[in-house]
């Protein structure tokens, strides 16, 4: 078991927020071991799995609000215990990438059919663009997910063939190595 913190920040973008929070998780003897960050509509968003020494990662949480402030970012903090793994079940790790005309319940679709079968997603990215000469919306969606190693593949493709089907994506399901 290790001692870590799992930071969320959220605030409006500019230049520095990166080079200050990482800063602050170095001076303390952090290491940064998990990260999100993206800019989502003009507003910077962060969240990141911080571990260290139990006092390096209190004096960290005791300083972050002090900084959030500065940098006016709304920050949550929670502290946690890593565990090294002991998944009792099997799983193979895959990546899912969907393509489609954007469309409202893509990602809830698709997810519930994974949650049906017992999948669990380990990430997931989307992302909207617009076609260069018509300028329709494309969504796209991109997600890595644990499949139980129980579950017959050849199946789960073909659900998920079926609701591409049902709903005009283009998805294509690949392992990892």
């Amino acid at each position: 078991m290790r001692d870590g913190l799992i930071i969320s920040a959220i605030g409006k973008d500019r230049p520095g927020i990166v080079d200050r929070l990482t800063g602050l998780v170095f001076e303390h003897g952090g290491n940064l071991e998990d990260s999100r960050m993206a800019i989502l509509g003009g507003e910077f968003s962060l969240m990141v799995l911080v571990t260290g020494s139990s006092d390096g990662l209190q004096t960290l949480e005791g300083t972050l609000p002090r900084v959030a402030e500065e940098l006016d970012l709304t920050v949550q903090i929670r502290p946690t215990r890593i565990e090294e793994s002991t998944e009792s079940e099997p799983t193979l790790p895959y990546r899912l990438n969907v393509v489609s005309m954007d469309h409202p319940g893509i990602v809830h679709r698709v997810s519930k059919l994974l949650a049906q079968r017992g999948v669990n997603v380990a990430t997931l990215d989307t992302h909207l663009g617009f076609a260069p000469t018509t300028g329709t919306p494309v969504f796209s969606l991109i997600m890595e997910v644990q499949i139980p190693a129980q579950l017959p593949i050849a199946h789960l493709r073909g659900e998920l063939d079926t609701l591409a089907e049902e709903e005009n994506l283009d998805l294509e399901l690949r392992a990892q190595s």
